[in-house]
């Protein structure tokens, strides 16, 4: 039985982590390489969608993403560089990109969600205090065609309450005036939620430490010590941790943690761009999803979050200004009192992508004791608390964690040579 655990990562992730296994009675340390808590888990658009819980991989991707390659403002983006472990990535993607992984991947993210809402109404009940909107999200689009797949996607949540609405333009501008009359049709997905990200990741870590977990911030974990397939401890920051279960949380940098265990992971960073606009040129009450240019915007308490773009082969927090004024001439493209000119000034995050589109969760295949909770894409925030859920069942020995969890074991990572 165990009575103590490390976790690395004090992210959305790691933090959820350590608030489930600190309710269940261990005695928690969490790790960080950053002084705070930065990166994908403040730096997003906050939202709790499961009626967008789709891999990124999907039929279409590689043609669209052809279109797209001049256009350094566009979408999605694949930005040339030579390392093989981008390449590979890439190259493994690509091979997803078919119907059945599609559906696979899709089912899998389906039951995976089936309590997400409950968790984050339970957040609230439980003391964790953080911005948490009820008001639903709207699917704007400015043709028919563009709803239509999104809406085929959203029926598979039928099943677990999460439904799409469709809506013409004029049905969607009752509900927020600012949409413009180029929005045509739409989707209301009323049980959606969103949070303030950065409210969400200071209420857990408030609430961990009511539990009594300690933090040890910069403390970069440079060595996994093992004992056969046990491991013993983690050396971070010079420090020696010792524990009986040990969770790589760590967003982007879980691979290169993994591989000091000796299985590396293929998790690579997928770089989002976004900016907080307080002009109050545009008033929204639910979270919207601009179809066509892939963008959200989220309204919160002080300010009007845009958050977009997907960028492959970029290693940094660098800010590419032409990737953030497309975000905002595709917003005054759908909310005309949106001002075209603006130059925001915008923020970055990793994210963490796998080739498949599917998180990481579960034992790292021959480290018995060492659990992944990482990979999530653009999911971080809507699969924290069932993320958390799944490790603290495969703590607890729960079987039932362990076949729900089937599907994004690290194991499906290990090449032919590997496996038994």
């Amino acid at each position: 039985m165990a009575h103590s655990a490390v976790i690395v990562g004090a992210g959305v992730i790691g933090l959820a982590t350590a608030h489930r296994l600190a309710e269940d009675g261990l005695a928690v340390t969490v790790v960080d390489a950053a002084p705070a808590s930065t990166g994908a888990s403040v730096h997003n658009a906050g939202w709790i969608v499961p009626i967008m819980s789709a891999p990124v991989p999907a039929p279409g991707m590689l043609g669209q993403a052809l279109r797209w390659m001049t256009r350094k403002d566009s979408p999605l983006y694949v930005r040339p560089t030579p390392r093989p472990e981008h390449v590979r990535f890439m190259l493994r993607m690509l091979r997803h990109c078919n119907p059945r992984d599609f559906h696979h991947g899709l089912e899998a993210l389906v039951t995976l969600n089936e309590r997400t809402v409950h968790l984050f109404d339970a957040y609230e009940k439980e003391g964790v205090r953080f911005e948490y909107h009820r008001t639903g999200q709207l699917m704007a689009f400015r043709t028919h065609e563009a709803m239509r797949r999104y809406q085929a996607e959203a029926a598979h949540l039928e099943r677990i309450g999460h439904t799409a609405i469709p809506l013409s333009g004029d049905e969607l501008r009752d509900l927020e005036p600012a949409l413009g009359p180029q929005v045509r049709t739409g989707l209301r997905c009323p049980q959606e939620r969103h949070v303030d990200p950065a409210s969400l990741v200071r209420g857990l870590a408030d609430r961990c430490r009511d539990l009594g977990v300690r933090f040890l911030y910069d403390h970069p974990v440079t060595g996994i010590d093992s004992r056969g397939a046990t491991v013993t401890s983690v050396l971070a920051g010079g420090e020696r941790l010792t524990g009986d279960v040990f969770v790589l949380a760590a967003g982007v940098h879980t691979g290169p943690l993994a591989r000091l265990a000796g299985f590396p992971l293929p998790v690579q960073p997928g770089k989002g761009y976004g900016f907080d606009d307080t002009s109050g040129s545009v008033t929204l009450r639910h979270s919207v999803y601009l179809g066509e240019a892939k963008v959200a915007v989220t309204p919160l308490s002080d300010r009007l979050r845009f958050a977009g773009t997907m960028e492959f082969g970029s290693f940094d927090s660098a800010v590419d200004r032409h990737r953030l004024r497309g975000i905002a001439r595709s917003a005054h493209a759908f909310l005309p009192d949106f001002p075209p000119a603006l130059q925001p000034r915008g923020w970055t995050g990793l994210r963490p992508m796998t080739p498949d589109g599917l998180p990481v969760i579960g034992p790292l295949p021959g480290r018995e004791n060492l659990l992944v909770a990482s990979g999530h894409c653009m999911l971080g925030v809507t699969l924290a608390p069932m993320t958390a859920e799944l490790i603290a069942g495969h703590v607890a020995g729960a079987p039932e964690a362990s076949a729900l969890a089937g599907p994004f074991a690290p194991g499906r990572f290990a090449s032919r040579r590997r496996r038994p």
